[in-house]
């Protein structure tokens, strides 16, 4: 069904795009104007689903997005400013409650506030995940679409591989025979070559630790060249990749940003087919209505918290925070699950570190000018050159331990237990030299929530990781510090590194020991959001007394109302999820045209 009015143009985004993009704060909006779907949050899912709809060009799609238009954000182009900071403008702000693990800290939790979302500001990671993810996804949900096998077609489709930067030959840094060539995300190799990437390399020719050719192709496991989303230099995101120009030129494609969506609800009493909103700093709510589907993609935060409002929940829950209960789904929000992260760092004896540009203006403005001329330099790189995907030594007798005590958390046999990513710098005003490792817990078995705060529902939401809640994710992260320290012990790094740094120097002196204090301190100062939060719009089987979402991400019991976005995945797919969450957009599309 096409729309049945039109609105003028935006005066002020038309000049930079074809299309009808409505800012909320400064036009008159279609409210009129009946959509086939309503899609809520333009981050990786929205975009994906909008541009995948609006093929058909007898579909009519209405975007809304919180954040505002993206075109013209120098900070969200130009690759390095993950290290220099994105304005908060293009940020939501969030931090979790306080973390009774991690020593009642208060945990920044950043997420994407603009068209595009998140992957406007994340650390632009390309991890698929592993076979056994997805087969795992499959199996527990009763659909075998969501097999590996059947999600490396989507993974190929919406990628275009490209150049490096520096155009170096990357023969033997990836297997072109399971990637993409044409698709809309465009995805690269390191366009920037460091002194650290020898030293990895080396280590890993010297050592039993392996290589991995292709981490991307179902087997993960192994050291490998790590690829970004990053085209020509640039930083790619949702809405360059998803929302480009051409597409946002399609007639039956309307995008609203600075739109804040606070419920959607059942006009008629039954089927969900209206979203309420308002502008961005305007209090009055507005209403647009969906003829088929209202697709939530507002993220792993903001869609429970949306549903949540909009009386989808625990209706106990609900009633005492007197909001009226309207579909009782008490999984909303709940089983939340993260990538449990920290960062160790050493001083080194190298200036070829990114730390120049962070604390020395001139050389950060002629890294700056060169990537504004020519598109290339360290500005023009990713966050990491290298990474590992590892599992946990099973020949060691506490590995061995660790596997009995918790035999339902063991990894598949091609996916990872933690990973390990090197950096060559620390985000620190200091003058000197860094060298810092991430540490990632893959499969943590800590579970939190998105829940309302009473005081005031509408308002932020409470988030709660729950990190280091369970004792396997401590036990799996000091065997991942453990193996890191192994991997920097080799005489190549001697000459490197010069001085452990904030309490790592006596966590090191204590290896070898039963004593893990230090450790386990450090990892509680230390602990970071992970960034990749999952679940809390849980897909489980049809029928199941558990989730969220069906296996086709329809919410259980309602009509008109589904989810795509990475609150469905039950779990934790692989390392960074911005990738598995493409890939879900595209399968959900398919599945929704599937049923038009």
């Amino acid at each position: 069904m096409l729309k049945t009015t039109s609105i003028a143009f935006l005066s002020v985004l038309a000049p930079l795009c074809a299309a009808i993009v409505y800012d909320a704060t400064l036009d008159a909006l279609p409210l009129d104007t009946i959509h086939d779907y309503v899609i809520v949050g333009g981050g990786v899912a929205g975009s994906v689903v909008a541009n995948r709809l609006t093929e058909n060009a007898n579909v009519s799609v209405l975007l809304i997005e919180a954040g505002p238009f993206h075109k013209g954000v120098i900070e969200t182009e130009v690759p390095f400013y993950f290290w220099l900071g994105i304005p908060s403008t293009y940020q939501w702000n969030y931090t979790t409650v306080p973390q009774l693990s991690a020593n009642n800290r208060s945990i920044s939790y950043p997420r994407g506030h603009i068209l595009g979302g998140s992957s406007a500001i994340n650390g632009m990671v390309y991890d698929r995940a592993a076979t056994s993810d997805f087969d795992k996804l499959a199996n527990m949900t009763g659909d075998s679409g969501w097999a590996w096998e059947s999600m490396l077609t989507y993974y190929e489709k919406l990628e275009t591989f490209g150049p490096p930067a520096d155009g170096h030959n990357i023969t033997g840094q990836f297997d072109p025979s399971v990637h993409g060539f044409s698709g809309p995300l465009g995805v690269s190799l390191p366009g920037y070559s460091q002194t650290l990437d020898s030293l990895v390399l080396e280590t890993l020719n010297n050592s039993s630790f392996p290589y991995n050719e292709d981490s991307n192709s179902g087997s993960e496991l192994g050291f490998a060249w790590q690829v970004s989303t990053i085209n020509n230099g640039t930083r790619t995101t949702a809405a360059t990749a998803y929302l480009a120009d051409n597409y946002l030129a399609r007639p039956n494609l309307d995008v609203v940003v600075n739109a804040l969506v606070t419920r959607v609800l059942a006009s008629n009493g039954s089927d969900i087919d209206t979203i309420e909103f308002h502008a961005v700093g305007n209090t009055t709510n507005l209403n647009v209505q969906a003829s088929r589907e209202v697709i939530m993609s507002a993220g792993s935060i903001n869609t429970p918290h949306i549903l949540l409002n909009s009386g989808i929940g625990d209706n106990a829950t609900l009633s005492a925070m007197n909001i009226t209960p309207v579909h009782h789904l008490p999984s909303v929000g709940q089983n939340m699950s993260d990538t449990t992260v920290i960062y160790v760092s050493w001083e080194v004896n190298s200036t070829d570190t990114f730390d120049a540009l962070l604390n020395n203006e001139t050389a950060r403005a002629e890294a700056f000018a060169e990537w504004n001329t020519t598109r290339t330099g360290r500005m023009a790189n990713g966050v990491i050159n290298l990474s590992g995907m590892l599992q946990m030594n099973e020949s060691d007798p506490t590995v061995q331990s660790i596997h009995q005590q918790y035999s339902e958390s063991i990894a598949g046999s091609n996916d990872a237990d933690f990973e390990m990513l090197f950096i060559d710098g620390y985000t620190t005003t200091s003058n000197s030299t860094y060298f810092s490792m991430l540490y990632g817990v893959l499969s943590p078995m800590s579970r939190g929530s998105v829940t309302l705060n009473a005081s005031d529902p509408m308002g932020p939401p409470l988030i709660d990781p729950n990190y280091f809640a369970s004792e396997y994710d401590v036990l799996v992260m000091r065997q991942a510090l453990l193996t890191g320290f192994d991997f920097v012990s080799s005489e190549q790094w001697s000459s490197y590194l010069v001085e452990p740094v904030n309490g790592l120097a006596e966590v090191i002196e204590a290896v070898g020991t039963s004593n893990f204090t230090a450790m386990d301190e450090l990892m509680r100062n230390g602990v970071q959001n992970g960034a990749h939060l999952v679940a809390t719009s849980s897909m489980s089987p049809y029928g199941a007394d558990w989730g969220v979402v069906d296996p086709d991400l329809r919410v259980k019991g309602l009509n008109g109302l589904r989810i795509v976005d990475a609150s469905v995945y039950p779990f934790v797919p692989g390392g960074a999820t911005q990738l598995p969450t493409y890939c879900l957009a595209e399968r959900a599309s398919d599945i929704i045209k599937a049923n038009q």
